[in-house]
């Protein structure tokens, strides 16, 4: 960046030098204005420069720059910046906050808001936005249902936006009244139902708070090397299943437990569509379903590998798994189009 700031400097000079060769331009204020017209033209193309998009350039203690006013409001976002207001300044508590950020998410604790601080950063904000979502989707859910089964007759509480047992027992008549397996779980068979009966308007997708694949992936990644413990899926350790059921609940999908069950829902995909984020399901000890891990491109997958005792990466074209299929459970998007631009 400052290699750019010298060589602005330096065309400014050589530019200077060269009018002050002309004598006839001196007279009459030309120069003047000149000299005035050249300036403006060397601080909007410097201004140009300085202001990038946060991730740029570096921000690190000591610099003043208006993106700092940008990290500092994504660190708060996050939960690791309080301050009374926003500045331009990379201070003290500025610098606090990135280091804390980064021992949380395993990176080098430096302080330095770098290229690879500010995408971890950026996947972690779209990781909340995408729970918040889904929080909010369950909701929406919830008031629905509420509202169908009232109009039923079969629910005479407060639509509280909320699935309790009083909820519960009014899918539980509703199921039963419609000849449904009775559960009291707003199942597939069960909102298909409710919609037939009750037709919704329906509403364009959103996707503001779309995931990009090279932010997700970068997520899985920053787990290599964490130890292969069987039942473990605290973020310190896991296993196959629990490794999955991990990454996709911080992305706001709760997945069953093993990969057996997990591999009975979702969306099957065939091997040739395969994208990042779709789960590869393999058998292994005899079991039809033994071991799960996520596909991350490039014929690579992501485990919790119980030979290699941690999280690592294997090529499907050389493991040693039977592969038994794919499921999909997150819709992931291209760089471009989370970032609005257009793909070539």
């Amino acid at each position: 960046l400052y290699e750019k700031y010298l060589l602005l400097f330096g065309t400014w000079f050589i530019i200077i030098t060269n009018v002050l060769q002309f004598p006839t331009l001196v007279k009459g204020g030309a120069f003047l204005r000149k000299l005035v017209l050249l300036t403006a033209l060397f601080v909007i193309c410097f201004s140009a420069k300085t202001y990038a998009d946060l991730g740029d350039m570096t921000l690190k203690r000591g610099m003043t720059h208006k993106d700092i006013t940008t990290l500092q409001k994504n660190l708060d976002f996050l939960g690791y910046f309080k301050n009374d207001e926003y500045t331009t300044y990379y201070g003290d508590k500025t610098e606090a906050a990135v280091k804390k950020f980064q021992e949380e998410v395993g990176l080098k604790v430096d302080g330095i808001a770098g290229k690879q601080t500010i995408d971890y950063m950026k996947a972690k904000t779209r990781q909340i936005e995408v729970v918040k979502e889904k929080e909010a989707a369950e909701k929406k859910l919830a008031e629905s249902i509420q509202q169908d089964l009232k109009t039923a007759g079969l629910y005479n509480g407060e639509i509280t936006s909320v699935m309790d047992e009083a909820t519960k027992e009014a899918i539980k008549a509703f199921q039963e009244k419609e000849g449904l397996d009775v559960s009291g779980e707003a199942d597939n068979a069960t909102i298909a139902k409710l919609n037939e009966l009750f037709p919704k308007k329906v509403e364009e997708k959103s996707d503001k708070t779309a995931v990009s694949s090279r932010a997700f992936v970068d997520f899985t990644r920053k787990y290599l090397g964490t130890p292969y413990v069987y039942g473990a899926s605290s973020g310190k350790a896991f296993d196959c299943s629990g490794f999955t059921t991990y990454v996709m609940k911080n992305y706001g999908i709760k997945l069953e437990r093993t990969a057996s069950q997990q591999f009975k829902k979702g969306t099957p995909i065939d091997k040739k569509d395969l994208e990042p984020g779709d789960l590869v399901f393999f058998s292994n000890r005899g079991k039809t379903i033994g071991h799960v891990g996520i596909y991350i491109g490039d014929h690579k997958f992501i485990h919790a590998s119980s030979s290699q005792k941690k999280i690592v990466i294997s090529d499907l074209r050389t493991y040693t798994g039977k592969y038994q299929g794919a499921r999909r459970y997150i819709e992931l998007k291209d760089e471009e189009e989370v970032e609005g631009g257009k793909k070539e």
